[in-house]
């Protein structure tokens, strides 16, 4: 007896050191042993509630080479697999209706098939069938190869599954090994958020991929990192918190998973509503808050839906948390860095890094034989506010004053905080005559946002210059002449107002 058979292709994932196809030589040995008419056996997809056909073997031209159909609906087989118990008939009812509902596997009716013996194969993992046209039914000895059969399978079910959760294992060890890498490497803080969002859709085989951060109480989040599929024009921009998908993330601080968007509903986008992605997929937003208030949301998108296994969520998450530990330390080195370089009231530069900022500028200032005026900006008597209205107002006021000194400065003007109430000025490329004026316009400005806040105060301002290189050549010569003159130009205020309590 010449048997054909016809190869189904294998239903789970091709694994690196795994057969395409382990079972198919199983189910041709067995079919030749029995000279079975058909010989098939089905794996249960349990997430789609489906059995499908892993390999086969048959003299049939109503078997198709490939076969997935709904557990409900698969006749003797669903039998088979929901109760765990082995079905042997010794012949099949010939009328079409009782075939189709029996064997729907075959394409069309089959006829005079004269015995079906069909075995659960690992818990209802999977099915074994075999019929045959050439006897009534099995004998007890092809019932043993066939339960043998499915032992076997029952085995290589087992292994396949074993080496499946190591290749996940495999592959799960090596993204975080990569990550890992990319963390403790001295690429800059960017390079590290784009490592992220590549390495995790290429993990989760997601189409798109998003990296956002949003700052304390910020009413935006602003997208860090994407892949390169995002057009370049949506990355490194803010987006309103509550606007699309990803703001709702941000809005209601949890992460949120719509397994099949739904392209009609005018909410499903998610960073703007002219955007060109694809909504008809699977969306998954994953979201962690840091240690100095800041947040983070990394998101996907594919383009067709997609179940992501509870191992691959796991190690995107744990992936998530440790990057948010990279991010944090970068939160807080600048935040260093801003407590040491600023003022934390003005926010302008404190003595020190103002200071050596002048270092640097006279030196180039040498180098280039180009002028410039150190100058300073007092403002008495300045206690007395103190005893008209409590700190933080006067730190309000304060506030308000850098505005006006700074407003209309050129960038090139250096301004630092020396005292609560002396500011220092760098204007390179001026003498001490040019920059009288520009001083005293601004010392005034400043001054009237005082006197318009409180009555029966009036703030004076005092200024001290130093030119380059008329005065001095070295921050060392220049710092002094600057205080001196500031000091100096108390005095004559302090003799018209003696003069003037004298006269009264």
């Amino acid at each position: 007896m010449t048997n054909h058979h016809r190869q189904s292709t294998f239903q789970q994932n091709e694994l690196p050191g795994m057969e395409s196809n382990p079972y198919q030589r199983l189910i041709d040995l067995l079919s030749n042993i029995l000279e079975a008419y058909t010989t098939a056996f089905f794996l249960l997809d349990p997430k789609a509630r489906r059995l499908n056909m892993a390999a086969s073997q048959s003299l049939s031209k109503f078997l198709p080479e490939s076969v997935s159909m709904p557990l409900d609906q698969s006749g003797i087989l669903a039998q088979t697999q929901k109760v765990g118990q082995t079905i042997h008939l010794d012949k099949l009812q010939e009328n079409a209706l009782n075939l189709s509902t029996t064997v729907p596997f075959y394409r069309e009716g089959e006829s005079h098939i004269k015995g079906v013996f069909v075995v659960p194969v690992g818990d209802g993992k999977g099915v074994l069938y075999v019929d045959t046209k050439y006897a009534w039914g099995f004998n007890d000895k092809q019932q043993k190869w066939i339960r043998e059969v499915g032992g076997v399978l029952e085995h290589l079910l087992e292994r396949q599954g074993c080496l499946a959760q190591q290749e996940g294992y495999a592959q799960l060890f090596d993204f975080w090994h990569r990550l890992d890498q990319a963390g403790f490497s001295e690429d800059a803080l960017d390079a590290y958020c784009q490592a992220l969002v590549d390495e995790s859709a290429k993990f989760l085989t997601a189409d798109y991929g998003f990296l956002a951060i949003r700052d304390p109480e910020s009413p935006y989040f602003h997208t860090v990192a994407a892949t390169q599929s995002v057009p370049r024009g949506l990355v490194n921009q803010n987006y309103a918190i509550g606007q699309g998908l990803i703001g709702w993330v941000f809005q209601n601080r949890k992460s949120l998973q719509i397994t099949k968007l739904n392209p009609n509903t005018a909410d499903h986008f998610l960073l703007v509503s002219t955007e060109a992605f694809p909504h008809q997929g699977t969306f998954w937003s994953l979201q962690s808050e840091m240690s100095l208030g800041h947040t983070v949301s990394l998101s996907f998108l594919t383009r067709q839906p997609r179940e992501w296994s509870s191992e691959e969520q796991y190690g995107v998450t744990h992936v998530l948390e440790y990057s948010k530990l990279r991010l944090e330390h970068c939160c807080f080195s600048e935040e260093c860095h801003h407590l040491r370089t600023y003022d934390l009231s003005s926010g302008l530069l404190n003595g020190l890094t103002f200071e050596g900022r002048v270092d640097g500028i006279v030196a180039s200032s040498m180098q280039n034989s180009t002028p410039l005026v150190l100058a300073l900006i007092q403002y008495e008597p300045w206690q007395i506010l103190f005893t008209k209205v409590p700190p933080r107002d006067v730190r309000r006021w304060q506030v308000e004053m850098v505005n006006a000194l700074c407003k209309d400065l050129p960038p090139s003007v250096l301004v630092g905080q020396l005292a609560e109430n002396r500011f220092g000025f760098l204007l390179p490329g001026m003498t001490t005559l040019e920059a009288e004026p520009h001083l005293a316009e601004l010392a005034e400005k400043a001054q009237r946002v005082i006197s318009s806040k409180v009555r029966g105060i009036r703030l004076l301002s005092y200024i001290g210059m130093a030119g380059f290189p008329q005065d001095g050549t070295r921050p060392d010569e220049l710092w002094p002449i600057a205080n001196n003159r500031l000091y100096a130009s108390f005095r004559p205020t302090q003799r018209s107002e003696k003069s003037a309590k004298a006269g009264q």
